[in-house]
């Protein structure tokens, strides 16, 4: 086969035409890699390389464009990068191993950074970031790995007292008022924390309030 016309498009991504009718996309730098000029001859063997090779390049150069505005665990960036226009899934996993290899992609790292986001940021419990981190792509272990120092009844206690006192203590002016104090559990189980773990703290609360 005998490459036609090469064509520059959108930023760095070349058009290759062969005689045939088909085309091949190649980035700027594996273009100039590759040496190739309009006139010269690829058999199929060579094509079928270079076009594997142009896929990789492209699934790493989009996974490095992703990665740029936060990170992602290894399952979401597959499922980014499958989703692609003309994604081949042996070059999106040769793509991804390449990103292991360099560190940039780290799902134990990942799930320690969303375990600080969701318990200390959002103020979340176990439950809650849990849910949120396997929604995440993340297994089970590194879920686990990362929220274990987090995992401290006192360190719950002194997290749920906070709350209470910083965005529900205009629903508890009375503990006998039963209605505030559901709609106030109601609010913190949707955030993750356990119905004994809001007890303890409710009872807690309302003793310092009492102390006062």
């Amino acid at each position: 086969m005998r490459i036609e016309d090469i064509t520059r498009e959108k930023g760095k991504l070349y058009r290759l035409t062969l005689d045939d009718g088909r085309t091949v996309w190649l980035h700027a730098d594996l273009l100039a890699e590759s040496g190739l000029r309009t006139g010269d001859t690829l058999n199929e063997e060579a094509l079928a390389a270079l076009s594997d090779r142009a896929a990789e390049h492209r699934a790493f150069e989009y996974a490095l464009y992703l990665l740029e505005g936060r990170a992602f665990s290894y399952r979401e960036l597959y499922d980014r990068l499958m989703h692609a226009k003309h994604a081949q899934e042996d070059a999106v996993l040769r793509a991804l191993e390449r990103l292991l290899r360099l560190g940039l992609l780290n799902d134990a790292r990942y799930a320690e950074q969303l375990a600080r986001q969701y318990i200390e940021g959002k103020q979340y419990g176990l439950r809650r970031a849990a849910y949120e981190m396997r929604h995440r792509g993340l297994s089970q272990t590194d879920i686990d790995d990362a929220l274990q120092p987090y995992d401290d009844p006192e360190r719950i206690s002194e997290q749920l007292i906070t709350l209470l006192q910083k965005k529900y203590a205009r629903y508890l002016t009375d503990p006998d008022d039963r209605k505030m104090t559901e709609k106030v559990t109601a609010a913190l189980v949707r955030r993750g924390f356990t119905y004994q773990q809001i007890r303890f703290a409710l009872e807690d609360y309302y003793a310092a309030q009492d102390t006062e």
